[in-house]
């Protein structure tokens, strides 16, 4: 007998159905990356504030035109549905009731990343300028800085820029500001 392993890709909607029959426990946190059902690390409680604290402070400075919204999913490719942390969205009237966001409907990720550092400036970061998400966000919290990721050509971003508590993040796709010391501990 061979000794060959074989694995099989999901697709979104795979995944999805799996979802909707209950397949997955109520405690676990998964994300569809690369057609691979993924574990998510578990959400420490500063992660959570500041996830928290993103969500309303944009909730705050954005109008009528955006959607913010926290923990979730982004359909990226047939095989990938990553669950971010804080994006905003264009405004639709049904609120993605229907169907989740997409890239062409996202203007903002943001991620805050602990113990998900390498996956997040890693494959997430090439996924999300892969599918041409204009800006991309990683706040480090293990280095305490924002990671800030820009004009994404070719799946590359071409603009980046690291950010301490002390600076001013700029998001030209929304056209706001963000005071660092809001989110990161001063150095």
């Amino acid at each position: 007998m061979s000794g060959i392993t074989t694995r099989r890709a999901f697709t979104v909607d795979e995944f999805l159905k799996l979802d909707q029959i209950h397949f997955f426990g109520p405690e676990e946190r998964l994300e569809l990356i690369d057609g691979e059902i993924r574990a998510m690390s578990p959400i420490n409680p500063r992660h959570a504030a500041i996830v928290g604290d993103l969500v309303t402070f944009f909730h705050g400075q954005l109008g009528k035109d955006w959607l913010v919204r926290g923990q979730t999913p982004i359909r990226l490719q047939n095989d990938s549905l990553p669950q971010a942390d804080v994006c905003i969205l264009k405004a639709k009237a049904d609120r993605y009731s229907k169907a989740h966001p997409t890239a062409k409907e996202t203007a903002l990720v943001i991620e805050v990343a602990d113990t998900s550092i390498y996956t997040d400036l890693g494959r997430k970061k090439e996924m999300y300028a892969t599918a041409g998400i204009p800006e991309y966000w990683v706040f480090d919290l293990g280095e305490n800085i924002l990671e800030c990721f820009r004009n994404p050509q070719d799946g590359v971003y071409q603009n980046h820029s690291r950010l301490q508590a002390k600076d001013c993040a700029k998001s030209t796709a929304l056209g706001t500001e963000v005071p660092l010391a809001e989110f990161l501990s001063p150095a």
